[in-house]
């Protein structure tokens, strides 16, 4: 096994273990007043959630300097990585990554990445599972006594582009499934054969979400347009399907059978993702929750200002279960942002409609835009938020 030996991570004394899940955060090399909103975001919701861990989620850093147009050097991505764990090092909360799709795009591989991680205080992965894929590997969670492991975290490197050249997304291959089902199967038998509850954390999502939802027609305005081979199609949530569905699942072309494996183990009771900037919605599928993590970082597509952390406690005493919401950077500070103003501030879908009315209509219809644009979005924060 190579589950993470750095540090022992265990229950509180009040029998509840939180961790902070932080999606996409696109980090450029040279910082500005995007970086900045991502970091007030990060030290709001570490101080006032107070984790006792923290996982992120991929599309990490960006490597390319763009004041002189090159790609980053390592030293550069150090200071990079540095600066956006700075709100978990200075508070001693340990942490994991799984490594996104863009992660190999900064002019160094994702191991190079892992090196300078593994300098950084409180950083939990291993990179040792034989596996395909970078940084693979679990972490146990202890009673609150630090004696007897209860619970489990699997990190999962989900890959880039489809291996089969199709152009798709990547997905979870065969040496990665036999990985986890034989670390699975040996923390079962050092746990008199019971399987030992735990969640998956990855960046690309499993193909089971669209399970979570059912088609729709391109009228409905709460319309999510599929993507891959969905793409033709449009969606809405399933009623046993809570959160915000903001994109169509950007999950792979090519089933695996990840899911169908974590199924047959027994031990999953969760799974989260990023990849995907707008949705945070959540389900149950065959007796697992799969759920997405909204973007934290303000470099990329977003959704108004509804960046965030999605914030997952477990506890000793049912580990079986937990609970989950997302924590937004308007909970924090409203809509006082440096880099998010005016008509941005409103939902991805909405000011979209009113830049595409403006660029195809000119200004007369921009103007009848805004009106319906408008009474849309009045209608469907009210939905939100009620």
């Amino acid at each position: 096994m190579n589950g993470s030996t750095k540090k022992k991570l265990s229950f509180q004394k009040n029998g509840e273990f939180k961790i902070m899940a932080i999606g996409d955060i696109h980090e450029k090399i040279n910082p500005d007043e995007k970086t900045e909103d991502f970091l007030r975001l990060m030290n709001a919701a570490a101080e006032e959630q107070k984790p006792d861990a923290a996982v992120i989620l991929g599309d990490i850093i960006s490597g390319t300097n763009r004041l002189e147009n090159r790609h980053a050097t390592p030293d550069e991505l150090f200071e990079g990585l540095k600066r956006i764990t700075e709100p978990l090092v200075s508070r001693g909360i340990p942490f994991a990554v799984t490594f996104g799709n863009h992660d190999g795009e900064t002019g160094e591989p994702k191991e190079v990445l892992f090196d300078l991680l593994k300098k950084i205080p409180g950083f939990l992965n291993t990179n040792d599972s034989g596996a395909t894929g970078c940084g693979n590997s679990f972490s146990l969670i202890y009673d609150s006594e630090g004696e007897k492991p209860v619970f489990n975290l699997w990190f999962i490197d989900s890959g880039n582009r489809a291996q089969d050249g199709s152009g798709g997304y990547a997905w979870v291959d065969d040496s990665q499934i036999a990985w986890y089902e034989k670390n699975s199967n040996a923390l079962k038998n050092q746990n008199d054969g019971n399987p030992i509850p735990s969640l998956v954390f990855q960046h690309i999502p499993v193909c089971e979400e669209y399970l979570l939802l059912k088609e729709t027609t391109i009228f409905n305005p709460y319309k999510a347009k599929g993507h891959g081979r969905f793409s033709g199609k449009y969606f809405v949530k399933r009623d046993n399907c809570h959160g915000y569905l903001g994109e169509g699942p950007c999950s792979p072309d090519k089933n695996n059978g990840q899911f169908k494996s974590w199924v047959k183990q027994g031990d999953v009771i969760g799974a989260f993702f990023g990849h995907d900037h707008l949705s945070d919605f959540v389900g149950l599928v065959h007796g697992i929750v799969l759920g997405q993590t909204k973007c934290s970082g303000f470099h990329i597509y977003g959704d108004g200002l509804m960046q965030g952390v999605r914030m997952l406690t477990l506890r000793e005493s049912d580990p079986w279960s937990f609970e989950t919401e997302m924590v937004r950077y308007r909970d924090f500070f409203g809509t006082k942002c440096n880099s998010i103003k005016g008509y941005m501030l409103y939902p991805d879908r909405w000011h979209t409609n009113f830049e595409t009315s403006l660029k195809i209509a000119g200004a007369g219809a921009a103007a009848a835009a805004v009106a319906v644009c408008a009474r849309q979005i009045i209608k469907h924060m009210k939905k939100r938020i009620g």
